[in-house]
């Protein structure tokens, strides 16, 4: 057998797909599998009827959140069948071969930074084949796992785009942003296409910037589509129609108007009545958003949204402090948590890594886990920070600091993420944060390439890539 250092790409990819499929096939038996329970606590997830016999019209008027996730699993409720308990399992397959093409992609990446065989392998270990994190959101029923390949296909683009400029990379980085837009709503907002923009001027400046403000143009207004279909239809402009709940939870204020803004959908229909008596145009029956079958994309739903986001910006203007006191304190906290301290947990999870929860009854343990985790991250932020400010120094210059200004394009839209979720959604950023799987992996790979030394790593000139 030769030495693995000797393997050809495709020789390492087999075998990182025979190790990874190997784990999995040994994490099924054991019986750490997907619970099918958890899609009925997917509020994201529309109806599954609705998918089956309204599958186009429901993804149309969904305006709860972007339509993407949504459609992907329709498709799969075409194929498959509206079953409940099929259906998880399917999702899962799904993300096994999401999983797949990562590694593809991580694999192309660790090329670029011309890591050996040895290295590479240890990375995947660490990252995809062991990662619990990774191994906890694959068995969820929900799109988290797909960000995480969303979000490697940016670290890619941005790589291959910061070496020449091509046209074609700054189109795929485009076209990544925007289905990140139609899949999540922390992405969903046009400016986020802002953000790309800026980016890409950030990496190559002024450089045939007609055709970039042109590319930028078109794709802010198919990002923007979304929110002025929803005023067309419902008279709300936005992706997202969630608003109002998820900033009664930062605020902790569910007491509001008799508990308006919990998760109830119980008295919806009386809400759907008051919409349409202040929506007198309105005349839409589509099951998607009127009846028992529309559940959280019912049109009440925008009706208590609207008023849960005006009773949280009167608490916000009358006591910002506090407000900013709480995106403070779940931003630091959360920071310490894994990011598979969440709550639908895959079956039989708990018996073989139950012990990580029991570090947080022990308060020497738990601090030691909180300070730990925090201290990585706040490491891994000052790296990445301090790209951006040496980014913004160069950024007249598109020769220099090509690499560090594609790492601070990266980062700034894992920060993007990281802000929004903090100020304007409660709960779960530890899933939230799992989008940046492979930001981590992509900092790993440059502590190893500069065999761990801090000094280097921030003193590097990042002119090329390696």
């Amino acid at each position: 057998m030769k030495n693995i250092n000797y393997y050809t790409n495709n020789e390492l990819f087999l075998v990182i797909i025979i190790f990874y499929l190997l784990t999995r096939f040994l994490f099924y038996k054991a019986g750490i599998i997907t619970d099918p329970v958890m899609i009925l606590n997917m509020w994201q997830i529309l109806d599954l009827n609705l998918l089956k016999n309204h599958f186009l019209s429901s993804i149309y008027y969904l305006h709860i959140q972007p339509p993407l996730w949504n459609f992907i699993i329709g498709l799969m409720v075409n194929f498959f069948g509206a079953d409940y308990s099929l259906i998880p399992t399917i999702i899962f397959f799904f993300n096994i071969i999401v999983s797949i093409i990562s590694i593809w992609f991580f694999l192309k990446i660790c090329r670029i930074f011309k890591i050996n065989n040895y290295q590479i392998f240890l990375t995947s270990l660490i990252f995809i084949i062991l990662s619990l994190s990774y191994l906890f959101y694959e068995n969820y029923t929900h799109y988290t796992h797909l960000t995480t390949l969303i979000f490697l296909l940016f670290i890619y683009n941005y790589l291959k785009f910061s070496i020449n400029f091509e046209l074609k990379y700054e189109l795929y980085i485009y076209i990544v942003a925007t289905s990140l837009v139609y899949l999540w709503s922390a992405y969903s907002h046009p400016l986020f296409i802002c953000l790309i923009f800026f980016t890409i001027l950030i990496n190559k400046y002024t450089q045939k910037i007609l055709r970039s403000f042109l590319i930028f143009i078109i794709f802010f207004f198919i990002a923007a589509a979304i929110g002025i279909k929803n005023k067309a239809e419902v008279n709300y402009f936005g992706n997202s129609t969630w608003l109002g709940f998820q900033l009664i939870q930062v605020l902790h204020k569910w007491d509001v108007d008799e508990r308006l803004c919990v998760f109830n959908i119980k008295h919806i229909k009386k809400f759907e009545n008051n919409f349409i008596e202040n929506n007198i145009n309105f005349n839409n029956i589509h099951p998607s958003l009127t009846g028992k079958l529309s559940k959280w994309n019912n049109v009440g739903t925008i009706y208590i949204s609207k008023k849960c986001t005006k009773y949280a910006m009167d608490i916000i203007i009358k006591d910002p402090i506090n407000y900013f006191n709480k995106v403070k304190f779940n931003f630091i906290s959360t920071h310490g948590h894994y990011s598979f301290d969440h709550g639908f947990k895959p079956k039989n999870w708990d018996k073989y890594f139950g012990f990580l929860d029991r570090i947080k009854k022990n308060s020497f343990t738990n601090s030691l886990k909180v300070r730990s985790i925090q201290t990585y991250y706040l490491l891994m932020y000052i790296f990445l920070g301090v790209m951006v400010i040496r980014s913004l120094f160069n950024i007249s210059d598109p020769i220099q600091f090509k690499f560090g200004k594609a790492l601070s394009s990266i980062f700034l839209i894992f920060l993007w993420m990281i802000v929004l979720t903090h100020f304007f959604a409660a709960y779960e950023h530890e899933r939230m944060r799992h989008i940046g799987h492979f930001l981590h992996s992509l900092f790993f790979i440059i502590l190893l390439k500069e065999k761990f030394n801090l000094k280097k790593i921030f003193l590097k000139d990042y002119k090329n890539i390696y």
